[in-house]
Formats: C-alpha cells, sequence, structure tokens
C-alpha cells in the first residue's frame, strides 16, 4: 500500500527528527511518497495583491546549486527513512495546491513553519486544500485521543481516514468521544451506532458530553484524560483558525 503526502516544512536542520516523527505516527504498513514545500513559498492572495508589479529577477548560479545540494541532501535523509521524497521548488497558489491534495491522502503542516511567517497564510492553505490535515506541532507526546463526533456522516469518515493514515498502535491509547447535546431520539440512534463502531478499533473507550462552541471546550482540561492528546476534528463550522491552533497533534477532516 501507499500513501501521497504534502509537507508544508522548511526544512530545517531538523528535519531527520521531523522524518522521524512521521515514521512513528504514520501507518507502518504504507509506503510514504512525500512532496514538500515551504509555506514561505506559498503565494497568498493577499500578498500577491500587495506585491503586484514587483518582479523578483533571475535565480543566480549559485542560488541554483544550493538548492540542488540541498534536495540531494533532503532526499538522502528520507530513503534513509524508506520515504520517497521530492522538494516542490515553484510558487504555489491556492489552486495549484489544492490541484496537488486531490491527489494526497493527508497534507501535514509543520507548526513551527507558521511561526515566523503570516500565520493568516495557514488558513488560506486550511481553505485551498481538499485532503485531510495533519497539524503537527514541535516535541509532541501522545498519551490518549480525542474525537468529536458531530453527528454527520463525515465523523465516521474521519474515524476510517485516520484507522488507514495512522499507527495502529495509537488505538490501544484512551480514547475520548465528544458528543453535543442530543436534540432527539435520531441523535441518540446515531451517537450509539458511532460508538459501537468505535469499539471494532479501540478497546478503552470514554464519552464527554460538551456544552457550547467545540474550540471552548477544548480549551478545557476536562475533555482530556491527559494534558497530551491526539485530536480528530471536522474543518467544517468547527472554528479551527490561526488564532486558536492547538499545541497538540490535530488531524482535521474535510469531508
Amino acid at each position: 500500500m501507499k500513501h501521497k503526502i504534502l509537507l508544508a516544512t522548511n526544512a530545517s536542520e531538523e528535519f531527520d527528527n521531523l522524518l522521524k516523527d512521521l515514521s512513528n505516527l504514520l501507518n507502518e504498513t504504507h509506503k510514504k511518497y512525500i512532496s514538500a514545500f515551504s509555506p514561505k513559498n506559498f503565494q497568498s492572495k493577499r500578498l500577491v495583491a500587495a506585491n503586484a508589479g514587483v518582479s523578483n529577477g533571475f535565480a543566480s548560479l549559485d542560488h541554483l546549486v544550493s538548492d540542488f545540494d540541498r534536495d540531494l541532501a533532503l532526499k538522502k535523509i528520507a530513503a534513509d527513512r524508506s520515504m520517497d521524497f521530492e522538494w516542490i521548488h515553484e510558487s504555489l497558489d491556492d489552486e495549484r495546491l489544492s490541484s496537488l491534495s486531490t491527489v494526497s491522502d493527508l497534507l501535514i503542516l509543520e507548526q513551527g513553519a507558521f511561526l515566523d511567517g503570516d500565520v493568516s497564510i495557514f488558513e488560506e492553505i486550511l481553505r485551498a486544500v481538499k485532503c485531510p490535515i495533519l497539524l503537527l506541532p514541535k516535541d509532541w507526546e501522545i498519551e490518549n485521543l480525542v474525537v468529536f463526533h458531530d453527528g454527520s456522516m463525515d465523523s465516521v469518515k474521519m474515524v476510517k481516514y485516520f484507522i488507514n493514515l495512522f499507527n495502529s498502535a495509537l488505538r490501544d491509547l484512551p480514547l475520548t468521544v465528544l458528543i453535543s447535546d442530543p436534540k432527539g431520539d435520531y441523535d441518540i440512534e446515531r451517537e450509539k451506532v458511532f460508538i459501537d463502531y468505535l469499539k471494532l478499533f479501540f478497546t478503552n473507550i470514554g464519552i464527554q458530553q460538551i456544552q457550547g462552541h467545540l474550540m471552548d471546550n477544548l480549551t478545557q482540561s476536562i475533555v482530556y484524560n491527559s494534558s497530551k492528546p491526539f485530536l480528530m476534528l471536522g474543518v467544517e463550522d468547527n472554528g479551527v483558525s490561526s488564532q486558536n491552533i492547538l499545541e497538540s497533534p490535530t488531524f482535521l477532516f474535510k469531508g
């Protein structure tokens, strides 16, 4: 089996550690084909409009040689971890990124790559891509899983993608299911069916009913069995933005 992965990263000196993290986090049975790009190379619509008519000139030969050497070094690091790797040099706008994401299984956003730049780019990328997204902070640890069930079929699809994409050992961790207050018998039935499905793959399941907005609840320790959760959320209508990125690995599903 194979997974096609987009990776937004600055490819710093800790790139080997990043790929080590991905090896530990992603499905161990699938070959990874990684296409990486720098968020600094993403053409924000706002910045393009502001810089209209400004020319950057031609790249110098020294710059091209430096890029070539870096490409070889990154490919070797990836090959040592049995990953196929390419670096996307050309600038990406939302249309190009959207096209690439239609044939990708996952987009991984290295959160540290956005700290020094315009964080609004994060929201543009979030809107543009068509595949699931993993937000990956630095120095992450996982002690439990948290999934939000919004009552839609997308919640089931999200779990199916998680099972396919991520290391099977994660399923041994405690899983907390967040559910909203049911409005009737049909909501209760959907929640029961969802929990029964989860029991096929997870052995330690707890249920937490939440009130109000999802993102407000995620800042409360009551929904965690620990301070080191792996979050599974839907993107639509959940208020995920550059202003409330959590310092936990977060799987965002786009149905």
